[in-house]
């Protein structure tokens, strides 16, 4: 590596530093955010009962239980995912600086940095940084073990706790390590097949204690599971979203739209076109392009699972994959385009995303700000669901509140009574009984499901009851919020 070849190396680190960290404290949370604050609060045997119950693998709540345990603050919290996505922007870097060179491996770095998918993973409290990291340093591990011959046991040590990690990270961690073995089949290199699968099998002797959860966990994804079955629009929602934040307004969607399937078009390609001169960019391809396949027809086998956060491996691997076409197709005017529409995409999304504030990041903590008025301090809020009652007790814990359960069996009955034990958080059974007797209270309420409702003719069964037993005295909207205030009828 020479002197300039550092200096861009450095300016892309900082620029992936740089954007990641920009609206670590104002960027609104969500329910999910709110979820894993709440859970990992709890002790360790909870957190397992926690998640046992849920659809994920503790491993990323036990991180932030520790993490949580110096500081509660929301923007300390979020340089945990912050970090490992750091940790995975080096992992990706060197890897393909070991496939294709330097060059390469600093436009990937670039094409990562500024990557909206990758920005969004890095400040969510989810464990999706924390998959991202175990899966890629499985690959490097893999790389350093089957193709540059490194040999003692360091580099198969590595491997199998890195596959490790992706598997307790996340329910679908295993899917993200298939691809090594099917690109040695391909090779057919069948002896390091073998020693592939010897170390799979220590990875599934270490996850042996939670697969046998596995069973309750897939019940529970096939019966509460908000996930559409995948179509044409989602497909292209996923092209739009390894370019461009969503969701975009006025002119910047159809914008980022064309420019995302021209930019993903030109990619494969120019790929197709140079697929038997790179014989080493067949593992990348498989990667990007098969985990998504896989997981788009196991959603028409089982339950639909095609979620495009859940490719964050692919969309990694997919940059990677660009910037070899960057390189390689420079001269001929295709790279600068690529590039261009990459910084391009990039430049017309982000700033929509740092400042986006509506559902599921509704400005929660200008809501709390109201009901923390001196005149409303003492009132109870009584919240629609869930979705706006995580978040804002996060802000406010001393706030008098409820919440309605969900519909038993339906797409958003996903809060599990184990789950609900081990944080002792749970929603109302009579709302009626709730506010019985308090002279005022406050109802929240999303405008989305108010618009729902009325688009089937209806109102919104909640707000009728309240309406028809109680007098409103003030309704105040802040952002999607609406908030409806009540007293007894005299």
């Amino acid at each position: 590596m020479d002197k300039h070849e550092r200096y861009f190396l450095v300016l892309a680190f900082v620029l992936a530093i740089g954007l990641r960290l920009i609206g670590i404290h104002t960027r609104e949370i969500q329910y999910d955010d709110a979820f894993s604050i709440f859970l990992a609060r709890q002790d360790l045997v909870n957190i397992i009962k926690g998640t046992a119950a849920d659809t994920m693998p503790p491993l990323y709540y036990f991180l932030l239980h520790f993490w949580q345990g110096m500081s509660d603050h929301l923007a300390f919290l979020r340089l945990l995912s912050v970090g490992l996505s750091l940790i995975g922007w080096l992992i990706a870097v060197d890897l393909t600086r070991r496939m294709f060179g330097m060059r390469t491996a600093i436009l990937a770095g670039v094409l990562l940095a500024i990557s909206p998918l990758q920005i969004y993973h890095s400040q969510d409290l989810r464990m999706y940084a924390l998959l991202l990291t175990g899966h890629l340093a499985y690959y490097w591990f893999f790389y350093r073990i089957f193709e540059e011959k490194k040999g003692g046991a360091g580099p198969w040590i590595g491997l199998i706790v890195s596959g490790a990690i992706a598997m307790y990270s996340h329910a679908l961690g295993g899917f993200g390590l298939i691809w090594a073995n099917l690109y040695l089949l391909w090779k057919r290199r069948w002896n390091d097949q073998i020693r592939l699968i010897k170390a799979q099998a220590i990875i599934g002797f270490v996850y042996l204690p939670w697969a046998f959860l596995l069973p309750g966990q897939i019940a529970k994804v096939q019966t509460a599971f908000w996930t559409p079955r995948p179509g044409i629009v989602e497909i292209f929602q996923s092209i739009i979203l390894f370019h461009a934040n969503l969701p975009l307004k006025g002119f910047l969607l159809p914008l980022a739209a064309v420019l995302s399937a021209q930019i993903f078009f030109v990619v494969l390609w120019e790929l197709w076109k140079d697929r038997k001169k790179q014989a080493t960019i067949a593992l990348i391809i498989l990667i990007f392009l098969g985990f998504p396949f896989v997981l788009f027809v196991f959603s028409y086998l089982m339950q639909p699972v095609f979620v495009t956060r859940v490719f964050i491996l692919s969309s990694v691997m997919y940059c990677i994959a660009a910037s070899r076409m960057i390189v390689l197709r420079w001269k001929r005017g295709i790279g600068a385009f690529l590039l261009g529409g990459f910084l391009l995409t990039a430049a017309v999304s982000l700033p929509s995303f740092y400042s986006y504030n509506e559902f599921p990041r509704s400005p929660f903590r200008k809501a709390v700000e109201f009901l923390n008025l001196p005149q409303n301090r003492d009132v109870i809020v009584l919240h629609d669901n869930k979705l706006s009652y995580f978040p804002m007790r996060y802000y406010d814990e001393n706030h008098e509140a409820a919440f309605l359960a969900d519909v038993p069996g339906s797409p958003n009955d996903t809060l599990a009574l184990a789950s609900q034990q081990a944080m002792g958080i749970y929603p109302t059974k009579d709302y009626l009984s709730v506010i019985s007797g308090r002279g005022r209270f406050f109802f929240v309420v999303f405008r989305q499901a108010l618009h729902e409702f009325r688009e089937n003719g209806l109102n919104h069964p909640v707000l009728e009851v309240l309406s028809s037993q109680y007098t409103q005295i003030g309704h105040t909207q802040i952002g999607d919020l609406e908030i409806y205030e009540f007293r007894d009828t005299p």
